[in-house]
């Protein structure tokens, strides 16, 4: 089968419908299903599940993704390397982020590295900690944020740390009045997303004995913060997070200083497309001068 064919099934894996593929490669919908019916016919088995929200990959169709975006990368990476020796810098490149980063830092560097690259196609994966994982290991993505405890078994280039930090009611005060103590933590209520919790705190917390009785799975930072105003408790949250808390409401260091450090991963460290490169060091620049 054509690497044409394996570009098809990229590009519906990623999108989850055969319609908006049809849409960014030119071509019917008719004849996006006819070049996976192809695939599954050589293949000896089904690929995808349709339905009517669009097609989701079976488990055989997962197993093959890791495997089939590798041929397109190379192939992509390829033409960016001949563009590049012919000085020109045009292609795609793909990075995944979660959202605080996305809001706080990628809006910047987009807009700076788009006026230094104007033909390249900057597309954004945003989602949360897993998915970003996912997408590397299923190299949907080429570079992608991640952080310390997201990579123990991935490449990981660190750039920042990003400190934890209380969010507290405004009329909350702790009893040595400049930092949230670890007895304050153990006194109070803890409000914290699950996510942030099995990621970045859950060492930090469990190490010094702070128990946190309820996690809120799926559920927005500002939905949190409200719970904060309201007094239901004290919020934990990386800093960047933080910086989108209402001003009504107080932020504290925490002893003993808890941390995640923020960086880079690729989805293969050791070819690493030239289009990546420059969008790693475009990331690299910006972080360095704030």
């Amino acid at each position: 089968m054509s690497l044409y064919s394996y570009k098809i099934f990229f590009e519906v894996s990623n999108s989850g419908s055969f319609v908006k593929t049809a849409e960014k490669m030119n071509l019917s919908p008719s004849a996006i299903s006819h070049m996976i019916k192809g695939l599954e016919k050589e293949f000896g088995f089904s690929l995808f599940i349709r339905n009517r929200s669009g097609a989701v990959l079976t488990e055989n169709g997962e197993r093959l993704l890791p495997y089939i975006s590798s041929l397109v990368t190379a192939e992509e990476n390829i033409r960016q390397e001949v563009n590049r020796i012919n000085d020109r810098d045009s292609g795609t490149v793909r990075i995944g982020l979660f959202g605080s980063v996305a809001s706080n830092w990628f809006v910047k560097i987009l807009k700076s590295f788009s006026k230094k690259h104007p033909d390249v196609d900057v597309v954004i994966y945003q989602g949360s900690y897993k998915e970003v994982i996912k997408w590397l290991e299923q190299k949907t993505v080429d570079i992608a944020f991640t952080t310390d405890r997201l990579t123990e078994n991935m490449n990981f280039m660190p750039l920042r740390e990003d400190p934890l930090i209380c969010i507290a009611p405004p009329d909350y005060v702790p009893k040595n009045r400049f930092i949230v103590t670890l007895d304050d933590l153990r006194n109070n209520d803890i409000i914290i997303n699950r996510e942030c919790h099995a990621y970045d705190a859950k060492g930090f917390l469990s190490g010094h004995g702070v128990q946190v009785s309820t996690f809120y799975d799926k559920i927005e930072h500002p939905t949190l913060f409200a719970m904060v105003k309201e007094g239901m408790g004290l919020c934990i949250v990386p800093e960047l997070v933080g910086l989108s808390a209402p001003p009504s409401l107080k932020k504290y260091c925490i002893e003993g200083d808890p941390k995640r450090i923020i960086g880079l991963s690729f989805s293969d460290s050791k070819m690493i497309s030239p289009l990546a490169q420059l969008l790693r060091d475009e990331i690299v620049a910006y972080l360095t001068s704030v």
